[in-house]
């Protein structure tokens, strides 16, 4: 019989992204380009094998269109990047003050489109020990937080919800991830859904 998956490894991830070829869309003129560091810890209880995700809520400032919501570490690709793999891990050391290094990276998600501001992301997973912890790195991150991947499998923290975002207000797709963050929307939610139909969860949208 086989073997019912209930949870996200490292295994898992590192085996599905291996056997993968992700999709890189093609720059737009009118689109920055910029990339993210998708940052799976080891468990700290031997009760499970499923990671910890990092997420952080980015500070107030007014020239960060996603002021004030949870991300990943990262951001716009410089001209002296030597690659968008190299863009993601300066973005990290500079935000988090995480130097992340090749052993610790497991594959590449596909590309996405930002919807409302014109720019292209490209995210990179990497996993790290357990005791690797974060410490502020600049001014653009106000706190951080370790979500347990199987934390995005209950159905209670996902659903429709209204957020502001600057002027307006919208109805999205969110997980809830802690009851003092802001609700997970957008294109970070967008990657952490792509990582989770690739290891075999498509999941269902509750209603608030």
């Amino acid at each position: 019989m086989k073997k019912i998956q209930t949870e996200i490894t490292v295994d898992t991830v590192r085996q599905v992204l291996s056997q993968r070829t992700p999709l890189m869309i093609k720059s737009a003129p009118q689109h920055r380009d910029a990339a993210v560091a998708v940052i799976l810890r080891d468990s700290l209880t031997s009760s499970t094998l499923s990671p910890e995700l990092l997420l952080i809520q980015r500070a107030q400032y007014p020239q960060d269109p996603w002021s004030g919501n949870l991300s990943f570490p990262g951001g716009k690709i410089d001209p002296d990047d030597r690659s968008v793999y190299a863009a993601a891990i300066r973005e990290t050391r500079e935000e988090v003050n995480l130097c992340l290094r090749r052993e610790h990276c497991l594959g590449r998600l596909d590309d996405i489109y930002a919807v409302s501001v014109k720019v292209r992301v490209s995210a990179y997973v990497f996993n790290v020990p357990a005791h690797f912890d974060y410490v502020q790195g600049n001014c653009e991150v106000e706190r951080h937080f370790w979500v347990p991947m199987t934390h995005f499998l209950c159905g209670d923290s996902h659903a429709m919800r209204t957020i502001a975002w600057h002027e307006d207000r919208a109805e999205v797709p969110s997980f809830l991830i802690h009851p003092e963050a802001p609700p997970l929307w957008g294109l970070t939610y967008r990657f952490v859904r792509q990582l989770l139909r690739h290891c075999g969860f498509n999941l269902s949208l509750a209603r608030d």
